[in-house]
């Protein structure tokens, strides 16, 4: 069963794929957002990481005269239910290791995710996937889990988990006739509920031009 949609218009959801689209905009994402930096050669490893940044803090200004200052600084800060957030205290090192393969490593609780995005080109139209393959910890797989979770190109969608590598393995089908790219990875659940990028694939705008060249000459040798 084909589960690309071939409309006019990009939709977007969780795990849905997105539209085919004979002009594409150039974005790491693969789904029309902004790139920010310049992609670099398709030869670099990017590497990144999931700590999350606290935003500043208030601080109180003890001054004589202000009694009600002191209830206020013994107040303690609220905690979030959100397990995504508590990536802010777990560091995961994420790498695009080219355009078909990349890597989040670290530790994930229940209800943390780990999921991928794509763009790709089908017989010369552009296409893209969001938040389509991937696992959420607790449901697909076994949690807590610490190790490496492995994104790849492969022949069709899978999941392999090889305790003794410490890695869980998760083979994104190729959606394109003419090639697919790992656009970017979503690793926080705060990302997950927004159907937003975590980490953007640098290599991403490169890859696909590289597509839709070939992806051209195809076109124009069978025409």
């Amino acid at each position: 069963m084909d589960r690309r949609t071939f409309i006019g218009a990009t939709g977007i959801g969780v795990g849905v794929t997105g539209c085919l689209d004979t002009n594409r905009t150039d974005s790491a994402g693969g789904n029309g957002t902004d790139n920010g930096p310049e992609s670099r050669g398709s030869d670099d490893v990017a590497t990144g990481s999931d700590e999350g940044h606290t935003g500043p803090t208030e601080s109180s200004n003890d001054t004589a005269g202000s009694p009600d200052d002191s209830s206020e600084a013994d107040a303690e800060p609220e905690e979030s239910d959100d397990p995504g957030d508590k990536a802010t205290k777990s560091k995961r090192d994420v790498a695009f290791d080219s355009c078909t393969r990349a890597t989040v490593t670290g530790s994930f609780e229940d209800g943390d995710v780990a999921l991928a995005s794509t763009g790709f080109y089908d017989d010369g139209l552009y296409g893209n996937t969001l938040l389509e393959d991937g696992v959420v910890f607790g449901d697909d797989v076994d949690a807590p889990f610490s190790g490496t979770v492995v994104f790849e190109i492969a022949d069709d969608s899978n999941v392999r988990e090889r305790p003794r590598d410490g890695e869980i393995v998760i083979g994104i089908p190729d959606y394109g006739s003419d090639g697919t790219v790992i656009s970017s990875l979503t690793t926080r659940r705060a990302d997950y509920e927004r159907v937003t990028p975590t980490h953007e694939n640098p290599h991403a705008g490169n890859c696909l031009s590289d597509l839709e060249a070939d992806s051209a000459d195809a076109t124009l040798e069978g025409g």
